[in-house]
């Protein structure tokens, strides 16, 4: 497999266990490898990385927690940029992991499992990190679901276990994280109520339509536009990700006359060949990851006809929003819950890409008031030919 750089496999690769077990020794043939074998890799030390962030954390458990989470965001942020992250750290708790799992993409877990005489005998020899602490090991949670788990001592070699890391790495799937998204939607429309007046842009896409149009809401939350649009003689089928908001449209607007269906666009692209002359997707882009965003643009000329015309409004990245929160990557945020703010020009990229024109694009404020809240949005109309 002898070029660098021969596959693309965007991720963060965590190689952990208690001190002593050989992590930096072993991430560093991981990443020897797997520069063999994919396009960029960055490889970070837990201590490298304290020491660059200048000492603003301690060693007591909170410090150690919010700094692993610090770790974590810094991973995520560079893998969303194309990157293999390996990373070495100990960060053995619970809620990091969980946390790691939900909001990190492709993340794989290696934990190097080796005796504590094995771990005390190196300790001896080079950090001191157990000398004075005969209960370290108390302080961290061992974890029970890494992706791999493997010896690091006696016949196997540090060579040897990072050698299984990198083909456990290369054959395990990059997964979208969930991001909570799923849990938070859920409770969202279980218990907000619902609004009754259509969006401002649901007004302006009613204004662009013709008569007795198809069409496909996607991100149709409780309805509210999709039950506008049907209101003024078009066929509309409202579509969501999230079975709470279909379930709490099919019950608030039951007399709309729509047609409600849970699941992602890609999924029915086949059955809904040529089906819609318009795609209506309001605040929709900001809930899904880059990876979804482009399984949308690949499925809207699908379900578009000849002539048919892809409604867009979406969080602008120059929204103050974009300012709060977790940072996960240059457009990914959680502040509450997850977000993901459009940049104008990257979304008009996508858009060309996808086989659309582009009529018009506009980033603004005043478009989308709502209470006291009058977000940075991005408004993009493109026409498929």
């Amino acid at each position: 497999m002898g070029h660098a750089g021969t596959v693309e496999r965007p991720g963060v690769v965590w190689i952990t266990g208690y001190s002593g077990a050989g992590k930096t020794t072993v991430a560093r043939h991981v990443e020897a490898a797997l520069r063999e074998r994919v396009r960029s890799v960055v490889c970070l030390d837990g201590d490298d990385l304290r020491g660059i962030l200048a000492g603003r954390w301690g060693y007591e458990d909170a410090d150690r927690r919010e700094l692993a989470r610090v770790y974590f965001r810094l991973c995520s942020h560079l893998a969303s940029q194309g990157s293999v992250v390996v990373i070495s750290a100990v960060a053995m708790f619970d809620e990091v992991r969980q946390w790691v799992r939900a909001n990190v993409p492709g993340v794989f877990i290696a934990y190097l499992d080796v005796p504590r005489e094995v771990r005390l005998a190196r300790d001896a020899e080079t950090k001191g990190v157990y000398r004075g602490k005969p209960d370290l090991e108390s302080s961290y949670d061992e974890p029970t679901d890494p992706d791999l788990r493997i010896a690091n001592h006696g016949a196997v070699t540090p060579r040897d276990a990072a050698a299984r890391i990198v083909e456990a790495v290369l054959a395990t799937p990059v997964v979208d994280p969930d991001h909570g998204r799923a849990a938070y939607w859920a409770e969202r429309y279980s218990t907000e109520p619902a609004i009754a007046e259509p969006s401002p842009f649901g007004r302006v896409v009613a204004d662009a339509l013709p008569a007795g149009a198809d069409v496909l809401d996607v991100g149709s939350g409780d309805g509210r536009d999709s039950a506008y649009l049907a209101g003024l003689g078009h066929r509309v089928v409202g579509l969501d990700a999230s079975p709470a908001a279909i379930e709490r449209a099919r019950h608030d607007r039951s007399g709309a006359g729509c047609t409600w269906v849970t699941g992602r666009i890609d999924e029915h692209a086949d059955a809904w060949a040529d089906a819609f002359d318009a795609v209506h997707a309001r605040f929709v882009l900001h809930a899904m990851t880059e990876h979804e965003e482009q399984q949308l643009w690949a499925a809207a000329p699908r379900v578009l006809r000849p002539g048919g015309r892809v409604y867009v409004e979406c969080l602008s990245i120059n929204d103050r929003g974009a300012r709060r929160g977790e940072v996960l990557s240059r457009t990914e945020r959680i502040d509450g819950h997850y977000r993901r703010y459009a940049v104008p020009a990257e979304l008009e990229r996508r858009v060309v890409a996808a086989g659309l024109e582009v009529e018009s694009i506009v980033e603004a404020a005043g478009l989308a008031p709502r209470g006291d809240q009058d977000p940075i949005v991005v408004r993009l109309v493109a026409r498929r030919a």
